[in-house]
C-alpha cells in the first residue's frame, strides 16, 4: 500500500479505526464478563450496539471514498487488550478486576476521540464532508460513553474510598 498523500493517509487511519471497532465489539462482551456492576455490565452492552453501528458508519464512510479498508491492524487496542489479558492472569480480586476494566474501556473511549476528531479534520479538510459526518456521529456517541465511564469510575472510586 502507498503511503504518498494524505488521502492515503485517512485511508490508512480509517482502516485502523475500522479493525479497533471490530475488535471493541468482542472486547466489549469480555469486558462485560468481567465486571461485577450491573450499571457496567448494561452500559457495555449499549456500547456494543453503538459500536455495530459506528462499523456501519465506517463501512458507509469506505463505500462513499470508493475504497475498502485495508489490512491495517489497531495497534493501540490490541496493546489495551493485551493489558487486560495481562492483568486477568493476575487473578485480582472482583472489585479490583471491576475497576481495572472500567479504566481499560475509559482508554478505549479517550483513544477513539482522539482517532475520530483526527479522522473528522481530515475528512473535512480532503473535501470528505459526507464521510465527516458520519466520524462526526462516531465521535459525539464516544464522547458520551467516555463521560459516563468516567462519572461510573468516580462513584466506584468513591464507594471504594468509603469502604477502605
Amino acid at each position: 500500500m502507498r503511503l504518498d498523500t494524505p488521502k492515503d493517509l485517512f485511508l490508512y487511519e480509517l482502516s485502523a479505526m475500522y479493525d479497533g471497532e471490530k475488535k471493541i465489539v468482542t472486547m466489549l462482551d469480555e469486558a462485560a464478563s468481567n465486571v461485577r456492576d450491573d450499571r457496567l455490565v448494561e452500559m457495555f452492552a449499549e456500547h456494543k450496539k453503538e459500536t455495530q453501528e459506528q462499523i456501519k458508519n465506517l463501512e458507509q464512510c469506505f463505500k462513499a471514498l470508493d475504497a475498502s479498508p485495508h489490512k491495517v491492524g489497531c495497534a493501540a487496542i490490541d496493546g489495551i487488550h493485551k493489558e487486560l489479558t495481562e492483568f486477568l492472569k493476575q487473578k485480582p480480586s472482583d472489585d479490583v478486576r471491576t475497576m481495572f476494566v472500567l479504566g481499560g474501556a475509559t482508554k478505549v473511549e479517550h483513544y477513539e476521540i482522539a482517532t475520530y476528531r483526527g479522522l473528522v479534520e481530515k475528512a473535512m479538510c480532503l473535501g470528505h464532508n459526507d464521510c465527516a459526518q458520519l466520524l462526526q456521529t462516531n465521535l459525539v456517541q464516544e464522547e458520551e460513553t467516555a463521560g459516563k465511564l468516567e462519572r461510573c469510575g468516580h462513584d466506584m472510586g468513591l464507594h471504594a474510598l468509603a469502604t477502605a
